[in-house]
């Protein structure tokens, strides 16, 4: 048994700036955070930066995952 047409759309994710944008500064400002406190444990100074970009990439991912379009199942 299938859904309709209107079930459908109403399950699916909608396109919203915010959330992504959410996902994106949550991602720098948590993997950032990690790199800074690897920064003053390790006594280096390049973790932050690896971490806010592996951030931003991981937030990245996750928006596109989340909203991408749905493939039709049988």
């Amino acid at each position: 048994m299938s859904k309709p047409d209107d079930e459908l759309t109403q399950d699916s994710p909608r396109g919203d700036p915010w959330l992504a944008f959410g996902y994106l500064v949550a991602g720098v400002l948590l993997y950032g955070g990690v790199g800074w406190l690897l920064d003053r444990w390790w006594g280096t100074s390049f973790m932050v930066v690896i971490g806010i970009l592996l951030g931003a990439g991981l937030a990245l991912y996750q928006t596109f995952a989340r909203f991408r379009a749905p493939t039709e199942s049988r």
